[in-house]
């Protein structure tokens, strides 16, 4: 059994520092310059005052603030949070969603030891280990129509026709979002660090788009008997941004024979957009 992963393990330890009276214009080239996610703001001590993030800028753009005179304490979070190295990775997470922030600095006698990150902790918090070393564990139901989240309405007991449509709703939340990063490994930040992804084009967290594909799929393991996916054809049309409710609408289009079926299928999001224009074939056998 692994023992709880702690936040040195899991932290930063390039640390960027800036005084106060800094100009916003320097602090944002550097944030981006170096591809880093947080500047800490520190006194003339080198005490931690305040912290300055990549959503921190973008307020000041939308506050429409003059970049080339604007000083850094007055855009910066003045809410520093700290944890100790041995601070286990699940409690830091749970710090994070307990403050509303996306970043926690790592504190030791000698001052800081780094920065953690809620893109840091995705990699990790997923696999960990509950504080009391008790590894959690996850319940599979058998019963393909009902995952806790999902909604089914279809035919789920009798042999596919040519024009039956059926769909499938889910909720694609940041802890879906990040259980698929940890799986596949696909930790781009614009899925996991809300940060960088507000500063991009689209406004914060997005799924990724087979995730999205994954509500398709799950439609199709609610049908009859015992589907087996073949082929998927999608074009991703819009973004999902994180804790969505998508909606697999599937109209079975052709009878290939042989238990093979081609498939339309579209997904929506809340507002009615298609995010995902598609095709499939399945394969539908008898369950043994």
């Amino acid at each position: 059994m692994s023992p709880p992963l702690p936040a040195r393990e899991l932290l930063s330890s390039d640390v960027e520092t800036v005084g106060p009276m800094a100009l916003l214009r320097a602090v944002t080239e550097h944030l981006y310059g170096a591809d880093v996610g947080s500047v800490v703001v520190t006194d003339a001590e080198g005490v931690p005052v305040g912290i300055i993030t990549g959503r921190d800028i973008g307020r000041a753009a939308a506050r429409d603030l003059d970049f080339d005179t604007t000083r850094v304490r007055a855009v910066m979070s003045e809410t520093v949070v700290t944890v100790a190295p041995e601070t286990p990775g699940r409690q830091a997470a749970e710090t994070m969603r307990e403050h509303g922030i996306r970043h926690l600095l790592v504190v030791d006698d000698d001052g800081i030891a780094g920065v953690l990150t809620a893109t840091d902790l995705a990699y990790a918090v997923p696999r960990a280990a509950d504080t009391d070393g008790a590894v959690q564990s996850v319940e599979i139901d058998a019963d393909r129509d009902d995952d806790g989240d999902g909604t089914f309405d279809g035919p789920a007991d009798s042999p596919l026709s040519v024009g039956d449509e059926f769909t499938f709703a889910k909720t694609l939340t940041e802890t879906a979002i990040e259980q698929f990063a940890a799986a596949t490994g696909d930790t781009n930040p614009l899925h996991l660090d809300a940060d960088y992804a507000e500063a991009t084009r689209f406004g914060g967290r997005i799924a990724h788009g087979v995730l999205t594909t994954g509500v398709v799929s799950a439609g199709v393991a609610r049908l009859p008997g015992m589907p087996i996916y073949l082929e998927q054809n999608a074009g991703f049309t819009a973004p999902v941004h994180a804790g969505e409710r998508v909606t697999a609408d599937i109209e079975v289009t052709a009878d290939e024979g042989d238990g093979q079926y081609r498939l339309a299928t579209v997904v929506t999001d809340e507002s009615g957009d298609v995010v995902l224009d598609g095709d499939a074939r399945v394969l539908i056998e008898t369950e043994p």
